[in-house]
């Protein structure tokens, strides 16, 4: 019983993380920061809806640096995986 449990702990708590290069904590802390940021555009969001002349681009250009931000980590991700899998063909 034991190795199913460590199994599932490694794809739940550390096989994501270890893909992105970073252990869970640091993996805990970006993913906090980046829900964190959601939050404020969130909340700049509703701002704006309800007075259009304030925020009107914070949540747009917020969007965009984090998606740049994640687009990179999750490249970095796939790139390991396929490198790690023996299928790594840096021409896809």
């Amino acid at each position: 019983m034991i190795g199913p449990l460590r199994s599932l702990f490694g794809r739940l708590f550390t096989a994501h993380p270890r893909e992105v290069g970073e252990s869970y904590v640091q993996h805990l802390g970006q993913a906090w920061t980046f829900g964190f940021r959601l939050l404020r555009l969130t909340g700049a969001a509703f701002v704006h809806g309800a007075t259009p002349g304030l925020c009107k681009t914070t949540v747009s250009d917020g969007i965009r640096e984090m998606a740049g931000e994640l687009g990179g980590r999750a490249e970095e991700a796939r790139d390991g995986l396929m490198r790690d899998s023996g299928v790594w063909d840096p021409g896809l």
